[in-house]
């Protein structure tokens, strides 16, 4: 792109010098203003006279969370307009930028910094240059014959409570450190936090509570190993299923779960998971094929679970009858006093210890995995902390270990 182009690139290098070499009028609109913008229009404005110089912005916190400017420009330049007896004038929701600098007219679209660092290279235009302002223009700004009646924006000055108002807002909820977070939307558009749950599937790790109340009653040696306020479900029984020549049990189940978070999950330490996006199809298939195995599971281990279930659960029971007979917990005499016989002791014990063993098909509902992607909060990301955790666990990504403004749509280009 030659430098004689209408279509162009501004910033606010090119801003400044264009209000510094103005010698009669300034027009200035944008969402908001940098503190070295702001210096020079306060110079322009000492310069040329309070009435040569226009600023119009908008008063509005989610401006400077967005990087559309600073807070610190803002106060610079309505304190110059106060000393000079002029105004500041503000316009809600405005995000075009207008720069008229004597007959120099810029339209363009204002850099916030919290999405790109912005370019100064002709080769990314983001503005448009006349070398005179349209008439239409400079009628709604306030330039035409009849300013009063014809102006449309920037109708109503900046008031000082406004800045205040923005300035407790901004304290409550700051914005949040551009450069790390650019870098930290790239991340997250190139990768997904996500969190793979298997839950339900170890039956032979599950444990049955044991009623408090029947604690240090059981005299079998072989109970007693396994009786520690617990007791095992299963005890070392291993449930499998064959299906066409293919084992399915816990185990498998187990290692095709880490299988696929070793294929496809990269640990942030302290921030969780992610997946790169371009993975989550191939993810999501393995998933849903660990899914089957499970459902094929829960179906061919029924029978065999509620076997096991009922053999442990009549093993204990027959193991805490004696103790229980010996000395009845309060629970069983309050029904029947001490004259309780030994087939309502057993029909107490047995509802208890059947109760808290459970039924093989609501342990086999129970059995499920799922695929979770998480919304991390956006503010735990942006800090120096998690880019070097992310650096070191995801090496070989280039946008991770470069110095540049990560979220720039492309990188600088030298201009000659």
């Amino acid at each position: 792109m030659s430098k004689e182009t209408s279509i162009t690139n501004i910033n606010d290098k090119k801003i400044i010098q264009y209000i510094n070499n103005a010698s009669s009028r300034v027009v200035y609109m944008a969402p908001g203003l940098s503190k070295d913008i702001a210096s020079v229009l306060a110079t322009a404005w000492e310069r040329l006279g309070k009435d040569a110089v226009t600023v119009i912005l908008d008063v509005d916190s989610e401006v400077y969370r967005f990087g559309y400017g600073t807070v610190d420009g803002l106060h610079e330049i309505r304190l110059v307009a106060s000393r000079l007896g002029t105004l500041v004038c503000s316009q809600p929701g405005v995000r075009i930028g207008l720069l008229i600098a004597d007959d120099v007219t810029i339209i363009y679209t204002p850099t916030p910094l919290l999405i790109e660092a912005g370019s100064t290279s002709p080769e990314h235009p983001n503005a448009i240059q006349l070398e005179s302002p349209p008439k239409e223009v400079t009628r709604d700004v306030g330039l035409g014959d009849n300013p009063h009646l014809e102006r449309v924006v920037g109708l109503d000055p900046v008031k000082h409570h406004e800045i205040e108002k923005v300035e407790e807002d901004l304290k409550n909820n700051p914005p949040q450190k551009f450069d790390l977070a650019r870098q930290v939307r790239v991340f997250t558009s190139r990768f997904q936090f996500v969190e793979l749950e298997m839950t339900g599937c170890y039956i032979s790790r599950k444990k049955v509570p044991i009623p408090s109340d029947l604690m240090g009653l059981a005299n079998t040696k072989d109970v007693q190993s396994q009786l520690h306020a617990h007791f095992n479900l299963v005890k070392s029984a291993k449930l499998e299923v064959n299906v066409n020549n293919v084992s399915i049990s816990e185990e498998s189940l187990r290692k095709k779960k880490q299988r696929i978070m070793k294929d496809y999950l990269i640990l942030l330490a302290g921030y969780g998971s992610v997946v790169l996006r371009s993975n989550k199809t191939n993810l999501e298939e393995d998933v849903d094929k660990l899914k089957k195995d499970i459902e094929t599971y829960q179906k061919g281990i029924e029978t065999e679970l509620e076997q096991h279930i009922n053999q442990n659960a009549d093993t204990l029971i027959n193991a805490l009858f004696p103790a229980v007979k010996q000395n009845p917990p309060s629970a069983y005499t309050k029904f029947h006093g001490k004259n309780i016989t030994d087939a309502q002791l057993r029909q107490f014990l047995e509802e208890d210890i059947k109760g808290a063993f459970g039924a093989a098909d609501d342990l086999i509902k129970e059995m499920t995995v799922k695929l979770v992607y998480k919304d991390v909060a956006y503010e735990s990301l942006v800090d120096s902390e998690f880019l070097k955790i992310a650096r070191e666990a995801i090496p070989g990504i280039d946008f991770l270990h470069e110095e540049f403004n990560a979220a720039s749509p492309v990188k600088n280009k030298e201009t000659t």
